[in-house]
Formats: structure tokens, C-alpha cells, sequence
């Protein structure tokens, strides 16, 4: 017969045996770049990293921009600004001199002429509106302190070739339903404001569309300390402000063509970009 001390042995060996059988591994992302790392998992599984995010605050000045309302400029005239849609792009961010970008790209149909074919792109095509307040760019892994902060107002030559109805459902350069894309000749409005010259509401607006041929290329530079903690969603505020965008506009005189020189030329001065 087998002694007290042999029957122990036995049964803390197959007691073992049968919690190994028993044992599964813990799947759980052990990259601490993540924003699910997880230390405690055994097998490394489904990282999620960080994504450059940008909320948009759209002022007048000291007031929060609410569609279809009236606001006054510094010459005293009111006029009524529905509502303002722009296109952004190619995020970069500049760390010691290093340009880094997000990684997530699509592969989107152009047209050349009567010619059609695949083009991959950087996928940080924003279309900023009144709603939603924050847009995500991008997947963006670089960590630490940035210096710059830079992007296209409006697209690239080869983004305006897109073909919107061969666009992926709810993307930005999809097929619009307010008149943002103007055919392949003129390609997408990228940046439109409805607006009301008065305070009258039996005064029609007009539709302010700026088009490549308006603005040209485009790209807006900021400078600071943007800080990217490991880890973590990478936020950035971007703040428009229309006072700034419609400063110098006269809207008594019914000259859209010179409305339109006179925003141009205050592009640059109506964003910021902070955190």
C-alpha cells in the first residue's frame, strides 16, 4: 500500500497535470505604444494604437457659430451665415525636423481625362461642418513633443481627380448633397459658405463656392509645443474664427466676386491650432 507521504506526491502531481490541461492563455495587446496595452495578458493579441483626433471649435469672435444665425461685423452691417463646409488634408506633424504623418491610407479611383485608374492616398480627408465637433485623422504611433503643426486647406491635385461616386460610402470625397464636388473640370468645392447679405429674411442667400482655381494650394503652418503622451489618442483643437474669415467683407454692395478675393485673402488668419 502506498504510505501517506507517496499519496501526496501523487495527487499534487496529477492535481497539477490537470490545472495545466485546464489553462489558456490570456489574449490582450502587450505593446505599450497601444491604447489597450494590457500587462497582465499572457499571449500578445489585437493592439489598438493611438489616432490623431481633431476637434473643431467654430466661432464668431467670442461666440460659439450656430447655423442660420445673424452676426455683426465691425463696420456695423449684419448679415446671416447658414452654414460653412471646408475640406482638409495631408496632416503633418514635425518632430526635431521629421515630418511624420498618419498611417492609414485608401486606395481611391481618379480619373485622368477619359482615363481611370487606382491611386493609393493617405486617408486624413477631413470635411469639417458644423457637426460632428471632433474628427479623427488618422492612426498616428510617433510619440513625444512636436514642434508643427501643418495641412492642406482643401486637397491635392491628385485627390481632385477622385471619382466621388466610386468613393467608398460616407467618406469625405464621397458624393455630397450640397454641391461640393462641381464635375472633373472644376472637381470639389473646397470651401463653401451660404450666406445672407442681410438681416432680411425674404433676402435670398448666396452660395460662396471656392474652388481650386480660387484658392490655389493652400497650406496652414502653425508653430508650439504639441505633446503626444505614449500610448495615448494624440487630440488637437483647431479654432475657426468667421470674423476673422468674413473680416472686410461688404456685404451692402452685391459684388461676390470681390466677397470672395476678400476671404481668400484672410484664410490664413482665421485658423489656430492648439491643445
Amino acid at each position: 500500500m502506498l504510505n501517506q507521504s507517496m499519496r501526496s506526491i501523487i495527487f499534487a502531481s496529477v492535481l497539477s497535470i490537470l490545472l495545466a490541461s485546464c489553462f489558456e492563455p490570456r489574449e490582450a495587446c502587450l505593446d505599450i505604444a497601444a491604447t489597450n496595452f494590457d500587462a497582465s495578458a499572457d499571449k500578445d493579441c489585437c493592439c489598438i494604437y493611438p489616432k490623431l483626433t481633431l476637434t473643431v471649435n467654430q466661432v464668431y469672435d467670442t461666440l460659439l457659430y450656430k447655423s442660420d444665425s445673424l452676426y455683426l461685423t465691425d463696420q456695423g452691417q449684419i448679415f446671416r451665415l447658414k452654414n460653412v463646409a471646408f475640406y482638409l488634408s495631408d496632416f503633418e506633424l514635425t518632430q526635431l525636423g521629421t515630418p511624420f504623418t498618419v498611417s492609414d491610407t485608401l486606395t481611391l479611383l481618379t480619373r485622368e481625362g477619359t482615363d481611370t485608374s487606382a491611386q493609393l492616398f493617405a486617408n486624413d480627408f477631413l470635411l469639417i461642418r458644423r457637426s460632428p465637433v471632433t474628427y479623427t485623422v488618422g492612426t498616428f504611433r510617433q510619440d513625444g513633443n512636436f514642434e508643427t503643426v501643418k495641412f492642406r486647406f482643401g486637397l491635392s491635385d491628385d485627390a481632385q481627380k477622385t471619382i466621388p461616386a466610386k468613393t467608398p460610402a460616407n467618406h469625405p470625397l464621397g458624393l455630397q448633397p450640397d454641391g461640393l464636388w462641381q464635375g472633373y473640370d472644376e472637381g470639389y468645392v473646397w470651401l463653401q459658405a451660404v450666406v445672407v447679405r442681410d438681416e432680411m429674411n425674404t433676402t435670398p442667400a448666396d452660395t460662396l463656392r471656392f474652388t481650386k482655381a480660387d484658392l490655389g494650394q493652400v497650406a496652414l503652418n502653425f508653430n508650439g509645443t504639441f505633446v503626444h503622451p505614449t500610448g495615448y489618442d494624440f487630440p488637437l483643437i483647431l479654432t475657426v474664427d468667421y470674423k476673422k474669415l468674413f473680416d472686410g467683407v461688404n456685404w451692402s454692395q452685391g459684388d461676390i466676386s470681390s466677397w470672395k478675393s476678400q476671404i481668400v485673402s484672410n484664410i490664413g488668419a482665421s485658423f489656430s491650432v492648439s491643445q
